[in-house]
């Protein structure tokens, strides 16, 4: 915040300068601002075409290290942004959606995939008079804005920002050619390895202040079009626009989970190893660059900045692809956990996966079921019982005689301050700012089941701070029918848990299954209230209980059926319901 609010005037205030020092810069600087404009409406233009299509195709398009490397480089040879793609990822590996495996192939693909721009720029770009196109482009695409269909709005924007990336080049290349007239840059070149570390250096730079290596390569042939840049310095900016767009990514992924910032980690790795053989090996490089270019008959010193571009990405590739899984485990071992999966802290919830409806469902649903982790952890301790005994093979009866940790002083309230309430502030704060980008009505449906799962956990963990005090006080009480009332409460509700785990590891989309299990586990619950209230009635009439103990028994008995409720219910809804369709049809054959 404090940079924000430093360096947007400092920005300001160095450009100002410039203009009035060096009025023949403004063109070139106009230029690259118009560009990056363009860059970020095209971004927003294809936001509004995938509409969840691009999620849903980089979930079955990254099964395995080759699809995640072609995706990445179709994708990003598309949409000319490989920073978009390298965010995408990442906020798709925040979520869960896709490994970091996948995340890793699709960033490798990615960096090819950038190189398309250089091929673009360098063959019509700066050859075309592609001003004449860029006016009537933005002009169709403004018209399209003023249209309500999301579809058509997306085409404008995405016409828009083409129209605007082209006036941007027109206006650099234009920009240089009348600076060439004002100042020779090559007399600044530097020869040697020397100037193959400088002009490294000054791509990277130019790419962080530009947040886009299309930006920097833009640059790069604009000044190598018309001799300010010389050709061996060109190349070296262009190994250094490959390691500043790791940067970028980097930067957006700041405020992304452990994943997200292993990937960013991932990128910064691959470029950085890419740049170095590029810089070692410069000499070697250029000459298979050269070889390259005169069998395919390239002469053109910006065509063959294109080429060297494609060979040192695609040698970073085939020198990276054999150690993927090394790389994976370097990364878990330099980016640590340090959070605690039972804390309030949330674990999914990242800004990056709100641009996308699909990605910031997955996400709430992922912190939804940390919600219950953490509640079950609530609920187990409450009855006297640990996580590995729910979740072990040995009977209720057994682990239920063993009170050691009903008399262990633990305080549920401060539990439930510490790691439900502010998991459920955060997944609401989260919650409203997903449904702005919700279009759907398949995803406002389980945005809302989404919202009723959440609702249910917490209500069900209220429920339990009600009943634990009866529950600690009973079980070691000395009137044994008391106790054994309360010990069958216990185990009751470890039965419960226990059937939620079971229900939790049956596969997602067999739903008839899941839903008559469900169906099943109501029924247990769904106590007879005559038969409850008879039955602590014969308890008082034997003298087992006293009055006030048989109305706190019916009271707490409530507790145990709206906990059982209330958690089934929620599992309903993350397991179930995110299938709209489905759920229906298969909800009318169990009640058919």
């Amino acid at each position: 915040m404090f940079l924000q609010r430093i360096g947007l005037p400092l920005a300001i205030l160095i450009l100002c300068y410039i203009f009035y020092m060096h009025k023949d810069s403004v063109e070139i600087i106009a230029g690259v601002g118009i560009f990056l404009f363009g860059m970020l409406t095209l971004e927003d233009g294809f936001k509004l075409l995938s509409g969840g299509v691009l999620e849903k195709i980089m979930k079955k398009a990254t099964s395995n290290t080759l699809k995640s490397i072609i995706f990445g480089t179709i994708s990003t040879a598309l949409m000319q942004s490989s920073t978009l793609i390298s965010l995408f990822a990442i906020s798709f590996v925040s979520a869960g959606i896709i490994t970091l495996a996948q995340g890793v192939g699709v960033i490798f693909g990615a960096n090819l995939g950038t190189t398309t721009g250089a091929w673009i720029i360098a063959g019509i770009g700066i050859k075309v008079n592609i001003a004449e196109y860029a006016l009537p482009l933005i002009a169709i695409g403004v018209i399209c804005l003023f249209v309500k269909d999301r579809i058509t709005r997306g085409i404008g924007y995405v016409l828009v920002g083409i129209g605007f990336i082209f006036l941007g080049i027109y206006y650099i290349k234009e920009g240089f050619d009348v600076y060439k007239e004002m100042i020779d840059l090559t007399q600044y070149a530097v020869s040697g390895f020397k100037g193959v570390l400088v002009f490294t250096f000054i791509g990277i730079l130019f790419t962080i202040v530009a947040q886009s290596s299309h930006a920097t390569l833009v640059i790069v042939i604009s000044a190598l079009s018309v001799g300010q840049v010389t050709y061996e310095n060109a190349l070296a900016m262009a190994i250094g626009a490959n390691i500043g767009s790791s940067v970028t990514t980097a930067l957006g992924a700041i405020n992304s989970n452990l994943n997200g910032k292993r990937l960013a980690l991932a990128h910064i790795v691959f470029n950085g190893i890419t740049a170095i053989v590029a810089i070692v090996f410069i000499n070697q490089m250029l000459f298979l660059v050269t070889a390259i270019s005169d069998f395919l008959d390239i002469q053109d010193d910006m065509l063959r900045l294109a080429v060297f571009h494609t060979l040192f990405n695609l040698i970073g590739i085939l020198l990276m692809l054999p150690f993927i899984p090394k790389l994976i485990h370097l990364l878990y071992l330099m980016v640590r956990n340090k959070k605690d999966s039972d804390s309030g802290a949330p674990l999914y919830l990242e800004n990056s996966a709100l641009d996308y409806a699909d990605t910031s469902l997955e996400v709430l649903r992922k912190e939804i079921k940390h919600l219950y982790n953490n509640a079950f952890g609530i609920i187990a301790h409450s009855i006297g019982f640990n996580r590995r005994d729910i979740k072990s093979f040995e009977a209720l009866e057994t682990l239920a005689k063993n009170k050691a940790m009903l008399k262990k002083d633990i305080d549920i309230n401060e539990l439930y301050e510490n790691t439900i309430k502010p998991l459920d502030n955060a997944i609401m704060e989260f919650s409203i700012k997903a449904k702005a980008h919700i279009e759907s009505d398949a995803q406002n449906h389980s945005y809302y089941n989404l919202q009723l799962a959440t609702q249910n956990i917490v209500e069900a963990v209220k429920y339990m701070l009600l009943l634990q005090k009866n529950i600690q006080r009973y079980s070691l009480s000395e009137n044994k029918a008391l106790s054994d009332e309360y010990d069958a409460i216990r185990k009751s509700l470890a039965r419960l848990l226990r059937s939620v785990e079971e229900l939790k590891i049956t596969p997602e989309d067999d739903n008839a299954q899941v839903l008559k299990k469900i169906k099943a586990c109501k029924n247990e619950f769904s106590y007879d209230d005559l038969y409850i209230v008879n039955k602590t009635e014969l308890l008082v009439y034997n003298q087992k209980i006293t009055l006030a103990q048989s109305t706190s028994l019916i009271n707490d008995l409530s507790f145990v059926r709206s906990i059982a409720t209330k958690l089934l219910g929620a599992i309903d809804c993350l397991y179930i319901t995110h299938n709209t369709d489905k759920k229906e049809d298969n909800i009318r054959q169990i009640t058919a």
